[in-house]
């Protein structure tokens, strides 16, 4: 089951396993400069904070302390 989101949607997540994937479409009036896409995640406690630096997982730390996330890494081949 795929979801869109826009900026600033939340949706609330139901399953155990998910992939999230990240795309885009080029603009019309594109003026050929390079970009890129980055994608990270941050688990929060009960009390809704962070849990410790660990748990913010990006480029630069791809695995939270628990393993439950893991970022694949940076791709600019696609």
């Amino acid at each position: 089951m795929a979801i869109n989101l826009q900026k600033g949607q939340r949706e609330k997540l139901t399953t155990a396993n998910f992939t999230v994937g990240l795309g885009w479409d080029t603009n019309q009036t594109a003026t050929g400069v390079d970009f890129d896409l980055d994608a990270s995640i941050f688990i929060l406690g009960e009390n809704k904070k962070m849990l410790s630096d660990q748990h913010f997982i990006f480029y630069n730390n791809l695995k939270s302390p628990d393993g439950a996330i893991e970022h694949t890494g940076d791709n600019r081949n696609w």
